[in-house]
Order: structure tokens, then C-alpha cells, then sequence
């Protein structure tokens, strides 16, 4: 069917139905519209999941920056534990021989190292100190890490003024800037600290002393390092009262037989003095030949010793100005083994009876009482040996006028190979030539040392710390 043409209106617009009115259009329309509402919809759901996804992110990435921070103090947390297990672990070794140096005598250097360790510090000083009638005074350093001239030299002005202060103030004074009000400058290289602690010691509730720790190269001295100082005097005080309950055990041990040896002196005026002699040459002389600590234990407390069986010889014998009859020089060579029988009977000496025994072999194997030969005799013997007869020439005695040091010196080396051990009279020799021949010292510390049956203690010691 032909298209009727369009029907107009009169004011001559078409005559077509509104979109809402027409029934094709109108369905369109509204779905038109309803899928405008739902673009709007989802638009807005993907702008809120979007925003939720930069939240998201937002947050994931302040998650991980947490999580990074978190990671970052722990693995400093684990730095610092290392470093302290570290710390502690050197610590306790320094703790474990300041409580051995009951058996080396050496306690003060143990304590000043304990407290470098403790504390960081690279350098240092432990000075004792004695309190007379409220002062104290009597300033000695007794053990040094480097610090030049220590601890031989005495304490310079410098090392005084850091003592007085910190004795004055009764605490611990730390300096971080490299210098302290009140105290001169110091005048040796080797006294300037850029940083230091300066802490009086007290052990057993008494003042001992000051402890100097220096040139801490890890950050300053702190509240932290001054309590470890504390901690290390409180550990230094058990060592010190093992030290003297060790040594009054020990003096209850030798007090029988130097009891003996005191008896021999009274009976033979021209002994007096004789033993202490010996003991401090053959302590040198083991030294000297580099014994260890036990060896050079029974050297010396043998050699202080090793008259003690003239006890059991009669005043008449020891003391007759002219030659000996054969049977009179029987009873003196008797003397070894009463001096042996004495000496086994006492449990802590027994390592020493057989040096007393042997110390009148000759290296040749003439002497007496087992004529034993070379290396047969014990090293100790053979040092007593040399040293006896040193000491015996070169005082006077009833029989004969003391010898010069030359005289002496050149019997020993004409006798070397045959009465004496050759490397025994170079070392003996040589000591004499050195500083360590004088030994005005009177400190316990610097004599014979634990006594060599007390060595189980110090195993059982190290067992347990």
C-alpha cells in the first residue's frame, strides 16, 4: 500500500507523536534510560572499587613499609644481641681467670682486662691503693694494657690527679671530651686518652684501688659501662677472698716444714738467708728457661726447701771448721734423704721430696745418693744444683771464705758437663747479667705461687667454671 503523506498540523509542524507517546520509541526510551541508570551505577561502583583498590594499595604499601621497619629493628635487635652474646662471652672468660689467677698470682691484670672487655675500652690501668689513718696513699700500678712505661714506672702527676679525683668524689668519673676539669694535662704521648672511665675498686668492703679504662673506640663511656665496672669489682671481690683463704691454707701447709728449715738456720749461722736466695735465683732461672707455671712452682718451693734434712745433722758436723772424716761426710749426705722423708709427709709438697732428693746428683753421674745421670735427674734438681753452689760459694762458711761473683761464675762453667747441667749454669749465668737477678719486691704475688699439690684444685676450678 502506497505511503500516505504526512498529515500537517496547522501551524505547519509535522504531525508526529512525542517519544513518551509513541508506542515503538517509548519502551526504547526507557530502556535508554535504565541503562543510563545502571552505566551510573557501575561507574560509581568502579570509582568506589577503584578508590577501595587505592586504599588498598595505600595501605598494602604501608603494610610493607611497617612490615620493612619491623624487619629493619629486628635485624638491629639481632645485631645487638649478637654483639652482646659476644660481649658477655669474653666477659666470662675474663671472669673465669680473674677466679684462676688464685693460681698464677697475676689477679690484677685478669681484673683490668675483665673490665676493658666489659666496657669496650681499648687501654687501661689498675693502680692499687692503701688507706693510712684516712689518706690514701701508697699509689702503685700493678698491671697496664698498653700504656707505655707500665706497669714498671710509677704513676705520673697525670695518672695521680685521675686517681685523687675519682677517690676524692668517691665515684666513678667518665670523661667523653678528652679532657678533665681539675686535672693537669698529661705530659706523656701515652697518656692521652680521648675517652675514659676512672673507678675506685672495692673489694671485700675495702678500697683496693683505682681501675682506668680508656680509648673506647665504639661510643662513649655510659651509666651502662660504670654499673659493668661495678659488676666485674663484685666478681673481683670472690676471686680475692678465694686468693687469701688459698693462701692461708697454704701457709698452713708450709708452716710446718719452714718451721724445719728456720730450726737448720739457728743450728748453722752461716745459712741464714741461704734458702730465700736460692729460691729467688731458681725461680729466675726457671723463668729464664721458660718452665711452666707448675715446673717453676716446684723449683722455687724446693730450693727453699731443700736444707731442710740438715735437721737431722748435728751441730758439730755442720758447723767443724776443718775437713770432714768419711764418716762425718756420710751424715751430711744423709741429709737429701731425711730432707725427702720430712718433706713426702706433707701432701701438698710431695712433687717437691724429689727434687730435695736429687739436688746433690752430678750431671756426670757421680753424685749422690742414687747417682743418677743427665737427663735422669730432674730438671728442678739440676737447677737447685747449680744454683746451691753458686750461693754456697759465694758466702762465708766455717770451713772457708766466701768466693767473688767471678770466681764463682767461673767454677760453675768449669764444672758444667760434669757436676752441673751446661744449659743449666747458661741460664743461671745469664740471669744474673739481667735485671731479674734483683728481686726487691716483697709481694706474695711475686713468689713461688700456688704449691704444686694444690694443682687438682685449680682442675676441679676449671671444671666448674
Amino acid at each position: 500500500m502506497a505511503n500516505s503523506p504526512p498529515i500537517r498540523k496547522a501551524n505547519g509542524t509535522d504531525n508526529l507523536s512525542s517519544p513518551a507517546d509513541d508506542p515503538v520509541l517509548s519502551p526504547l526510551k526507557e530502556a535508554e534510560k535504565s541503562y543510563e541508570q545502571i552505566a551510573q551505577s557501575w561507574a560509581e561502583q568502579i570509582e568506589a572499587a577503584n578508590s577501595k583498590a587505592k586504599q588498598a594499595e595505600k595501605g598494602k604499601k604501608q603494610l610493607k613499609d611497617k612490615v620493612a621497619a619491623l624487619q629493619e629493628q629486628v635485624d638491629i635487635a639481632r645485631e645487638k644481641a649478637a654483639i652482646q652474646r659476644e660481649k658477655a662471652s669474653r666477659l666470662a672468660s675474663c671472669l673465669k681467670d680473674v677466679h684462676l689467677s688464685l693460681f698464677d698470682g697475676n689477679i690484677y691484670s685478669h681484673i683490668l682486662k675483665a673490665c676493658l672487655t666489659a666496657t669496650g675500652g681499648t687501654r687501661g690501668l689498675y693502680i692499687t691503693a692503701r688507706s693510712t689513718s684516712g689518706t690514701v696513699e701508697n699509689l702503685k700500678v700493678r698491671a697496664a694494657v698498653d700504656v707505655d712505661g707500665y706497669p714498671q714506672s710509677p704513676p705520673s702527676e697525670f695518672i695521680v690527679a685521675l686517681c685523687r679525683k675519682a677517690l676524692d668524689e668517691r665515684d666513678t668519673v667518665v670523661c667523653n671530651q678528652g679532657d678533665i676539669s681539675g686535672v693537669p694535662e698529661p705530659k706523656k704521648p701515652g697518656e692521652q686518652f680521648y675517652n675514659c672511665a676512672v673507678a675506685p675498686v672495692v673489694l671485700l668492703k675495702n678500697l683496693d684501688g683505682i681501675v682506668i679504662v680508656a680509648d673506647k673506640v665504639q661510643g662513649d663511656f655510659d651509666e651502662e659501662d660504670v654499673e659493668t665496672l661495678l659488676s666485674v669489682g663484685d666478681q673481683a671481690a670472690v676471686a680475692v677472698e678465694n686468693i687469701r683463704l688459698q693462701r692461708e691454707l697454704q701457709s698452713a701447709y708450709l708452716a710446718t716444714v719452714s718451721m724445719l728449715a728456720d730450726a737448720v738456720e739457728a743450728k748453722d749461722p752461716y745459712t741464714h738467708g741461704h734458702c730465700e736466695m736460692v729460691s729467688r735465683y731458681c725461680r729466675r732461672t726457671a723463668d729464664r728457661m721458660a718452665m711452666d707455671d707448675q715446673s717453676r712452682s716446684i723449683v722455687c718451693y724446693a730450693a727453699l726447701l731443700h736444707d731442710v734434712g740438715k735437721i737431722g745433722v748435728s751441730d758439730g758436723v755442720l758447723n767443724k771448721p776443718g775437713p770432714l772424716l768419711p764418716e762425718e761426710r756420710e751424715l751430711v749426705r744423709a741429709h737429701v734423704r731425711v730432707g725427702h722423708d720430712l718433706i713426702n709427709r706433707v701432701p701438698a709438697l710431695g712433687p717437691i721430696a724429689d727434687v730435695v732428693l736429687h739436688h746433690h746428683e752430678w750431671y756426670d753421674g757421680t753424685g749422690y745418693p742414687d747417682g743418677l745421670k743427665g737427663d735422669d735427674i730432674p730438671l728442678a734438681a739440676r737447677i737447685v744444683g747449680v744454683v746451691d753452689a753458686y750461693c754456697a760459694m759465694t758466702t762465708k762458711r766455717s770451713y772457708k771464705e766466701a768466693y767473688n761473683d767471678a770466681d764463682a761464675r767461673q767454677e760453675l762453667e768449669r764444672c758444667a758437663g760434669t757436676q752441673f747441667d751446661p744449659e743449666v749454669v747458661k741460664a743461671f749465668i745469664e740471669m744474673l747479667d739481667s735485671p731479674d737477678a734483683e728481686d726487691p719486691d716483697s709481694d706474695t704475688d711475686a713468689e713461688c705461687g700456688v704449691l704444686p699439690g694444690f694443682g687438682h684444685i685449680r682442675e676441679l676450678q676449671q671444671a666448674t667454671l
